[in-house]
């Protein structure tokens, strides 16, 4: 039986175990241990979520694990991406930002832009620093006149809520302008 597209593509957590292991194969424990010590944590709802993310890729057939007895007395399962893993993977670090990426998906387009360097195409970076500032600013033209017609009756603390929302939107815009600067255009 095929498998739709929605049924083959990984959440974010499986996204950045793709990212990873494109960096260099790894075990399980090896994936827990950069999720529990870096900001990767955020993707993994508790330590124990990596194994079952990981069998539902290799069950997808977007990664492979083999058994490695090279490092230790003990073997440990080794995983690497797929082709099929590497095709899906590369495609969503190019998909197209979207408004609702940008509205409700802001941590996984950080993701993807954390994985860039795989595509090895500084072209890539800088256009999806581009697109991103491109769709924020359009974005914060909606939250300015959401802010317009915010009642005035509305609690002091609900202003101030999308007052902050709108600074961090303006703060990543900066942001990716400032990063524009590390990568070059398309020639």
């Amino acid at each position: 039986m095929l498998r739709t597209m929605r049924e083959t593509m990984p959440t974010n957590l499986g996204f950045a175990i793709l990212g990873l292991l494109h960096q260099v194969p790894q075990s399980g424990y090896d994936l827990r241990k950069v999720f529990a010590s870096t900001a990767l944590g955020n993707y993994s709802s508790s330590p124990g979520a990596i194994y079952p993310a990981l069998r539902r890729l290799e069950e997808k057939g977007l990664v492979r694990g083999r058994e490695d007895r090279s490092t230790s007395l003990r073997p440990r399962k080794l995983y690497r991406p797929t082709a099929a893993g590497s095709k899906i993977f590369r495609g969503w670090l190019r998909k197209e930002i979207e408004r609702d990426d940008v509205s409700r998906g802001v941590d996984a387009l950080m993701l993807r832009f954390a994985f860039h360097s795989v595509l090895e195409d500084q072209g890539a970076s800088h256009r999806f620093l581009v697109d991103l500032a491109r769709e924020i600013e359009a974005y914060l033209e909606e939250l300015d006149s959401q802010k317009k017609i915010f009642p005035e009756q509305a609690p002091i603390q609900s202003r101030l809520a999308l007052d902050a929302g709108i600074e961090q939107y303006r703060a990543l815009v900066r942001w990716a302008r400032g990063a524009l600067e590390h990568f070059k255009e398309d020639v």
